[in-house]
């Protein structure tokens, strides 16, 4: 419960923790529609560019890893204005980089302070609330962050009309100032409310092996994982399947990328009222259960009939969106298992998701060194699918608790 000796405006902090949130979806989604431009600008295949993708989320999982039990021993305001203060820095490098090389280094390094900031928010929500005031206020922030995937391929799109794709770094840069700025100024110290961990870090990190032996839990870990593969393998390889295979204008990919978003948005908002009735392994199992239903008719779809936009962006839309459902249960079912360590297990479960999206990118480039169709794309999708529904089916398995709370992400 919230005890701040000054009352807390609960909604302007849900606003702050998730304009903090959306830093991730800005620094990836607002370039997509660039990236041909940006592989012609360099003189280099699209595929190249793209693996700046997958050095972003290398990058993110690893700024999260060392920032979650960072801000457990030196405070959660340090940390995010070290996190930022490098993603400005980077953005601002990125101004001046003429190949995918030099590209794909500053993302990396932009990336860790953005996992570095976006691992303090949910610290933060831990530190201030408990039980059912920490789930809405979680649902609240998730509810304001959806807004950012929704819109910044537009933006980068708009940008990208008059400008070059430089602009947009130029907009991050900003976004990111703004961000160091509000966070100076209205961030309170949350971990003021508990004693900080001050024993040796060595304890720290063993923390981490505490989580990997726990074996039921580690299966809705990598059931989230494998999920969210699924969605950066299409994020991954989308500038290519839409604006290259398809031949959609770059102007008109915001509104087929944010199909999906929308997806994820409503069945998010049904997953309340299913937990009415079921628990949150069982919507899990649904989840990614249609997940796979729409995985292997886009692969049949693709690779066995001649593709049409009008069939493949719909089985996008459910495979993509199939999210909105894996996404809170799997973490709800994950985090009974630790309610002492939280915090690590929560910067563990985001590292993995991230690592497995850069994988996917990275793996992504190799298939298209063979085959410049979409048989790679769907064949990673295809194949995560089943990952995740193998890990939701035979090793996960819910902790017994009184109560099952589903956090709206």
């Amino acid at each position: 419960m919230n005890s701040l000796a000054v009352p807390l405006n609960t909604k302007r902090l849900a606003i702050l923790l998730a304009a903090l949130t959306a830093i991730a979806p800005f620094a990836i989604d607002t370039y997509l529609p660039a990236i041909p431009a940006m592989a012609n600008d360099f003189g280099a295949p699209i595929h190249d560019v793209e693996v700046s993708i997958s050095c972003f989320l290398i990058g993110f999982a690893l700024g999260q890893l060392v920032g979650g039990p960072m801000s457990d021993r030196v405070g959660r305001r340090p940390v995010a204005l070290t996190g930022l203060a490098i993603y400005v820095f980077a953005s601002a490098i990125i101004l001046t980089v003429q190949s995918p090389l030099a590209l794909n280094i500053m993302r990396f390094v932009q990336a860790i302070g953005g996992g570095f900031a976006l691992v303090i928010v949910g610290a933060s929500v831990r530190d201030l609330f408990d039980g059912k005031e920490a789930a809405r206020m979680f649902a609240l922030i998730a509810v304001i962050m959806m807004i950012a995937p929704l819109v910044a391929p537009t933006v980068g799109a708009g940008l990208l009309s008059f400008s070059s794709w430089r602009s947009i770094f130029v907009l991050l840069v900003l976004y990111g100032s703004l961000m160091l700025v509000i966070v100076w100024m209205k961030l309170p110290e949350t971990t003021k409310l508990r004693p900080r961990y001050a024993g040796p870090a060595r304890r720290v990190w063993w923390t981490y092996l505490e989580v990997l032996r726990t074996r039921n839990a580690v299966g809705f870990m990598l059931a989230h994982t494998g999920a969210s593969a699924v969605m950066f393998s299409f994020l991954t390889d989308s500038p290519f399947m839409y604006i290259d295979y398809f031949g959609v204008e770059p102007a008109h990919f915001p509104y087929l990328f944010g199909a999906n978003v929308l997806t994820i948005i409503f069945c998010n908002r049904i997953n309340n009222p299913l937990l009415k009735r079921m628990e949150c392994h069982q919507i899990l199992a649904i989840g990614v259960s249609v997940q796979l239903a729409a995985t292997v008719a886009l692969f049949v779809t693709c690779n066995f009939f001649t593709p049409s936009l009008y069939v493949v962006v719909p089985l996008i839309m459910v495979a993509v969106g199939a999210i909105g459902l894996t996404a809170p249960n799997a973490t709800a079912s994950f985090m009974q298992y630790f309610p002492h360590i939280g915090g690590t297990a929560t910067a563990l479960m985001g590292t993995m998701q991230f690592s497995c999206g850069a994988l996917a990118g990275v793996f992504l480039g190799w298939l298209h060194a063979f085959e410049d169709g979409l048989w790679p794309v769907t064949t990673c999708m295809l194949g995560f699918g089943i990952f995740a529904n193998i890990m939701t089916h035979l090793v996960a398995k819910p902790k017994q608790a009184t109560e099952n709370t589903a956090i709206a992400i």
